[in-house]
């Protein structure tokens, strides 16, 4: 038991240390994420796959409960989608995936690697310090009710105009549309 204690504290602490990264991350995907690999895609910011992947939470069918970053399904893909894998066992190709909001894009296998770059290119092409402000703000909402969220995020959006960021994107941006 102590085993299986250490073992799921370990898991959660290495899958929480990516929850908290400072920057996005984002899981690639073109295979199996059964279980614990669905929890640590689950871990990421953000999810894009093959359309050869696979996604599951087979525990309950060798005894098991799915637990740990599993908490984080019914948020990704809603409640009864969330319950009928942890309950079921069932494994869901990345079209359902897809369907089920559980992954944000899908792609043919051979235009995985493409679909990341283009997503780290436009996350890249952003304000650093809002980028990471922003990674922070997600990770607060998650306990908050939506009213609560918005009261809290007033500060860090006046605290953004504190550097010079917002001011030097604006005016590319300003430039780029007209143009």
């Amino acid at each position: 038991q102590r085993t299986a204690a250490t073992f799921i504290a370990n898991l959660h602490d290495a899958m929480l240390s990516i929850r908290d990264l400072p920057v996005p991350v984002i899981a690639k995907i073109d295979g199996f994420a059964l279980g614990a690999g669905m929890e640590l895609a689950s871990a990421c910011d953000l999810r894009i796959a093959s359309d050869r992947a696979q996604f599951g939470m087979p525990e309950v069918q060798v005894g098991l409960p799915s637990v740990i970053e599993a908490s984080l399904l019914p948020r990704l893909m809603g409640a009864g989608r969330a319950g009928r894998l942890m309950l079921t066992g069932e494994i869901i190709d990345a079209n359902r995936a897809f369907e089920w909001s559980f992954i944000e894009e899908m792609v043919p296998t051979d235009r995985l690697d493409d679909a990341v770059n283009a997503v780290l290119e436009s996350i890249c092409r952003a304000g650093h310090h809002a980028v990471r402000q922003q990674k922070r703000l997600l990770r607060k909402w998650e306990g908050m009710t939506p009213d609560c969220a918005a009261e809290a995020s007033v500060a860090d959006f006046v605290r953004a105009f504190h550097r010079d960021e917002p001011t030097k994107l604006l005016s590319a941006f300003s430039r780029d549309k007209n143009d």
